[in-house]
């Protein structure tokens, strides 16, 4: 049902949700099978507006590449109206800082696919000890074009627009009510339970707001920090004999299609566990991806390899002479390490709903520089190895000079999980530390982030949330 400010006080809720992305959405869904009422409260509109991406200007300083403001969308469906579709689970050595395990979200890889209208698996296939071939699948979800007219028919979703969440009222240990801003009116509303879903920087902004006007709250946790993108960048490129390629790397797995105006074939790769042990780097996700011989760039690859070995083969020489060859580029999103200079804090500027913008810190650590050039290393070494062609790195990576990369619009981190309130802001099961029917939900809990788009995690996250607020509202 779709409520306005003067609606709003005619139902009783159990859960108020704020944030209308898939964690939101998909947690609501799952409390109403069980006959539990929600409030979700959507800062947005149905659809995009300049005036509700307003709230979302904020100001960056180091090696961010993006302007926050064209980062993240306010309207119904959150940020997925952008959204490229591309999901994949992490994997379970990403879970080493988390407090929960891979098999505790496994138990919910059946919901979350279907939410996200994909496949219930992920193939791999590995190809040496140190890398190895994975499936993305990719969701043809919108959330605005699938539950818009759901939650308005809904009898037990309840959903208020242009509306924002700008404080919360304790008592003791648990949130008493809180205070909303529609365009005509600051209201104050109650609930046996909030749940922050709004983002992996709003999240940040809010908790951080919270403790502002609330003296005590999460006094000493680190809201904020511990904050992480993937960075994406064209890491490497060189020639390769497009058919013997394709016949190395050839799998049944989905075709991953986002590259498709890059060239006429990709294969994704990862490392190994075992290669990220011994080499002592991140995850990373690698997009190898071959392009025909008119490609304008394939002379520039033959120079750049020149460069980095000058004594290229004669064969090498030959094939490119005989058009046997094509051009080929290597981009990767991988892993950023959390680390606590990355961090999220307020300014003193106000938005239009009266909570100040953010300022972002971000830099790339050397380890996540060089585990983009161990990728580019290993996979150039496999292709000498099995005479499929040359690549060449990235000299900004060779040289470690004015690296920046471009970003996956991945914003995890920020509110971490874990056991220890110190260096966490919530607890295993996303419920704020120190408080009893607060939590948040939403890739800013993540401790680490992998390489894999965090969409696919963030709903098993809300399902598992579900599991868990179910037995608590239900054990009366």
């Amino acid at each position: 049902m779709i409520l306005d400010d003067n609606t709003i006080h005619d139902i009783s809720y159990d859960a108020i949700i704020c944030g209308s992305g898939p964690a939101g959405v998909s947690l609501a869904i799952d409390l109403e099978r069980s006959g539990i009422k929600s409030l979700i409260i959507e800062a947005g509109d149905e659809f995009y507006s300049e005036e509700a991406q307003k709230k979302y200007i904020g100001k960056v300083e180091g090696s961010f590449p993006k302007d926050l403001s064209l980062l993240r969308l306010s309207q119904f469906g959150g940020t997925t109206g952008h959204w490229g579709g591309v999901c994949r689970p992490l994997d379970d050595y990403d879970f080493n800082q988390w407090p929960i395990n891979k098999e505790e979200l496994n138990k919910f890889k059946i919901p979350t696919s279907n939410f996200l209208n994909i496949k219930n698996n992920f193939g791999e296939k590995q190809l040496n000890s140190n890398l190895k071939i994975i499936e993305f699948l990719q969701s043809d979800l919108r959330i605005y074009e699938k539950y818009y007219e759901y939650i308005k028919e809904s009898k037990n979703i309840f959903l208020i627009l242009n509306t924002s969440i700008t404080d919360i009222v304790l008592n003791d240990k648990s949130v008493k009510s809180i205070f909303i801003k529609t365009p005509f009116k600051k209201i104050a509303i109650k609930s046996r339970l909030l749940i922050l879903a709004c983002g992996g920087i709003e999240n940040s902004r809010l908790l951080l707001w919270f403790r502002e006007k609330n003296k005590n709250f999460l006094k000493d946790s680190p809201i904020g920090k511990y904050w992480m993108e993937h960075p994406f960048k064209l890491i490497g490129s060189g020639i390769a004999n497009f058919a013997k390629v394709r016949e190395k790397f050839k799998n049944d797995f989905y075709a991953f299609d986002n590259f498709r105006n890059w060239g006429n074939f990709t294969v994704s790769l990862a490392p190994t566990k075992k290669m990220i042990k011994k080499k002592d780097i991140l995850n990373s996700g690698v997009f190898l991806t071959l392009h025909d011989r008119d490609n304008t760039s394939l002379k520039n690859n033959i120079k750049d390899l020149l460069c980095v070995a000058p004594k290229l083969s004669t064969k090498i020489v030959d094939l490119f002479n005989k058009k046997l060859l094509c051009g080929l580029s290597v981009s990767s999103s991988w892993e950023q390490d959390a680390e606590v200079f990355n961090k999220i804090t307020l300014t003193k500027k106000i938005d239009h709903t009266g909570i100040p913008e953010i300022k972002l810190d971000y830099k790339i650590s050397e380890k996540t520089i060089q585990t983009a050039k161990e990728m580019v290393s290993q996979i150039g070494e496999y292709f000498i190895s099995n005479d499929l062609g040359r690549i060449a790195f990235d000299q900004n990576i060779m040289e470690r000079k004015n690296f920046l990369s471009d970003a996956g619009y991945h914003h995890i981190g920020g509110t971490r999980a874990g056991s220890d309130e110190n260096l966490s802001v919530v607890d295993e099961n996303l419920k704020v530390f120190g408080m009893e029917n607060f939590y948040v939900l939403g890739s800013s809990v993540f401790p680490s982030g992998g390489h894999a788009n965090p969409t696919y995690t963030i709903v098993q996250l809300s399902f598992r949330l579900s599991a868990h607020l179910k037995k608590k509202l239900l054990e009366v």
